[in-house]
């Protein structure tokens, strides 16, 4: 990818960079894109995303609508369907060119993070879970996501 990026002003590559620094280098973005390939959406939410919407910047990603991530990102990101390198690019350009939309999408995502994914929330909403399944008898694999 360097190679194909090569002469491109605003693209720099780093070496891995300590994870202590990932939170700094998160909040230096103006967008996160988040490419996904169809049917991988289904699977499981990508780690990064947490950081990218803790980061309170804009976020660009490619599902299909009905998945769990674009669930995730309606109000707090742009969603565009997957391997459709045509509207990444408009996603992209209206982001870019749209410093508002970029600001209230990324103060979305911040909201829910600090809402949904810290620490006590999850653990809140796991033993909740747990409890159900639990007083319903059945498998907590078998819960909706209530």
């Amino acid at each position: 990818m360097a190679q194909s990026c090569a002469g491109l002003p605003n693209m720099r590559f780093l070496d891995l960079q300590l994870v202590d620094r990932l939170n700094d280098l998160l909040g230096l973005a103006d967008i996160h894109l988040l490419p996904r390939r169809a049917g991988a959406a289904d699977l499981v939410m990508p780690s990064k995303l947490t950081g990218m919407l803790a980061s309170g910047r804009a976020i660009l990603a490619t599902a299909n609508p009905e998945t769990q991530l674009a669930y995730v990102l309606e109000g707090c990101g742009l969603v565009v369907p997957p391997e459709s390198p045509e509207l990444v690019a408009e996603g992209l350009r209206r982001l870019a060119d749209d410093a508002p939309l970029r600001e209230r999408l990324g103060t979305a995502g911040r909201v829910y993070a600090e809402e949904h994914l810290g620490q006590e929330q999850v653990l809140a909403r796991f033993l909740e879970r747990l409890c159900l399944a639990c007083e319903m008898g059945e498998a907590p694999s078998k819960l909706d996501q209530r």
